[in-house]
């Protein structure tokens, strides 16, 4: 609590002081930081059990700018990420044309899904892709460790804005491989790769990407994803599809492969004289796994294949989505070969959620 206390008070503390330099002299200095932030407060009722609750799921600040025309920055941290305060971005960048080589605790960018994170996810919960691609779990003496390398990081990302007639874009770093704040001696690194083409370029309104990760878990173990991605943006619509692949190698002979997949579909429709209310967008979303592995306790996991289905509308407050918006969210699971344990956890449960979404 005592840690929490110090961060909100030094967070309080940033925003006063950069608020108050970009009132009186933004104009005069084009390297004052911005402040940046987001809240997201949900309600949550499990359809199969009959249990409510209220939940803050994340509630970020964050500092960005540049002390040159080569170099800018970032810091972000996360107050209350479901009760825990957590350092997320520290890193720096070097930018020279359209190089840029950062430095730092970041995003480790291995693809839209896992690194599309609270402040750019369009639903209430994240995809299957976010949530278990980075999985990985090792066995000895019995029992069973297990961790997510997650969306973050600490290490260098070297990216090439591509802006030639076939705009390719590509990124590629070297990372400790042992997630954020674990800046771990190795005898390692774990690599990452990715080449895109955004909307709007040389495909019309279609993008498309390749991703790839290797390396090692904590545990030593040879661990890579691979996949790719197809995404259609044009006027109202926004119809993204993903697949993500994991290979966790536990022993010479035995490979952990599990297949995720991801499709949504949003359409924005402006309202007029409405109040406060600017649009109102339907959206749809259909995740896959295959042989999602989790790990109950010390000593079980549990292999087992799952599809969702996720309906509902967002309400918008602000000309444009993922600024100021109600949510209204219905998952429905479909479980395969799932055991008791598997049944019987609320992550796996049908759920109605209500979140208020907010960024500045």
């Amino acid at each position: 609590m005592h840690l929490l206390s110090v961060a909100l008070r030094t967070a309080a503390a940033i925003l006063i002081l950069c608020s108050s330099g970009a009132m009186f002299g933004q104009e005069k200095n084009p390297y004052l930081p911005t402040v940046f932030g987001l809240l997201k407060s949900r309600f949550e009722a499990d359809t199969q059990q009959g249990k409510v609750r209220f939940n803050i799921p994340n509630a970020r600040v964050g500092v960005k700018g540049s002390i040159s025309p080569y170099f800018k920055y970032q810091f972000q941290a996360d107050l209350n990420s479901e009760g825990k305060f957590s350092i997320l971005d520290t890193y720096g960048t070097f930018v020279a044309g359209d190089f840029e080589v950062s430095l730092g605790q970041q995003l480790n960018r291995f693809d839209s899904e896992l690194n599309r994170g609270p402040t750019n996810n369009y639903f209430a919960s994240s995809s299957f892709i976010a949530s278990y691609v980075g999985s990985y779990y090792s066995m000895a003496d019995g029992t069973v460790s297990s961790g997510n390398f997650g969306a973050r990081d600490i290490g260098v990302i070297a990216k090439y804005n591509n802006h030639t007639c076939v705009p390719i874009n590509i990124q590629a770093g070297i990372l400790n491989g042992a997630g954020i704040n674990n800046p771990t001696w190795n005898k390692t690194v774990n690599f990452v790769a990715r080449a895109w083409i955004d909307p709007g370029t040389a495909l019309g309104g279609f993008g498309a990407s390749a991703n790839y990760y290797t390396g090692h878990t904590p545990f030593g173990e040879r661990f890579t994803m691979a996949g790719g991605e197809l995404r259609y943006v044009e006027g109202r619509w926004r119809i993204e599809g993903e697949y993500a692949g994991r290979w966790l190698t536990l022993s010479p002979t035995v490979c952990d492969r599990m297949d995720l997949a991801a499709v949504h579909a949003i359409y924005t429709q402006p309202v007029k004289d409405w109040g406060p209310i600017q649009f109102i967008a339907p959206m749809v979303r259909w995740d896959y796994a295959n042989n999602l592995a989790l790990v109950f306790g010390d000593s079980t996991i549990d292999h087992f294949n799952a599809n969702r289905a996720t309906g509902g509308i967002t309400i918008g407050f602000a000309p444009r989505l993922l600024k100021c918006e109600l949510r209204l969210n219905y998952e429905h699971y479909f479980l395969g070969n799932a055991s008791e344990q598997v049944l019987a956890d609320p992550r796996f449960h049908n759920k109605f959620m209500m979140e208020l979404f907010l960024t500045f």
